[in-house]
């Protein structure tokens, strides 16, 4: 299984090296103007903390994944986009489904972050997924990257309620969310690695 997390943390980390000169773009219209350097800080370190992580437990291997993105982060994106990074330790270990890990993810983000659905922020990628496989027991591949690609686009249309683009005079309203097209570039490779390994 730690496999699995190394070859999914790696290949969003491949992803977003290639993509954060576009996330910075669209967080300098609406944030820092960093938040594709800081996604991409904060793999980087993951990635090259493999080695000196045990690697003998999913949940402990994941849990210190999470706690050095969120310091090489820093700030609100550090804690909010670690979440899910935590939460993906329990796959398949104490009979975690994705379904118990999505759910989880959003507890944390409303609760941390003081969001909900509609707000123009990560929550707006992760509620459809779980919505959708809440609802679809079977599930294609396409499918799912179709539905993530939609609910980024959804963004663009949102006022923003949370984050520095709230103070904007047109709150964000035409500029997709950074944090949620980066979010959607992991989970992406998430379940396309998923999609592997089930193929296998």
């Amino acid at each position: 299984m730690i496999n699995f997390h190394k070859k999914w943390i790696k290949n969003s980390y491949v992803k977003i090296k290639d993509e954060y000169q576009l996330l910075d773009k669209l967080d300098q219209e609406l944030g820092d103007g960093d938040h594709g350097t800081t996604i991409f800080r904060g793999l980087e370190h993951a990635v090259n903390s493999f080695s000196s992580i045990d690697q003998n437990d999913p949940i402990h291997f994941m849990k210190e994944i999470s706690k050095t993105m969120r310091i090489a982060m820093g700030g609100a994106s550090g804690i909010l986009m670690s979440i899910f990074f935590a939460e993906i330790g329990n796959l398949q270990k104490l009979n975690s489904s994705i379904l118990d890990i999505l759910n989880n993810t959003i507890i944390k983000i409303k609760k941390r972050g003081n969001v909900k659905v509609g707000d123009k922020s990560i929550l707006d990628v992760y509620v459809p997924i779980f919505n959708y496989l809440e609802n679809n027991n079977q599930y294609q591949i396409d499918n799912i990257m179709k539905l993530i690609d939609d609910s980024v686009n959804k963004t663009k249309i949102m006022e923003a309620k949370v984050g520095r683009a709230k103070f904007l005079e047109t709150k964000g309203v035409g500029v997709i969310d950074p944090g949620a097209l980066s979010t959607s570039m992991i989970l992406k490779e998430f379940f396309k690695e998923r999609n592997n390994e089930e193929n296998i």
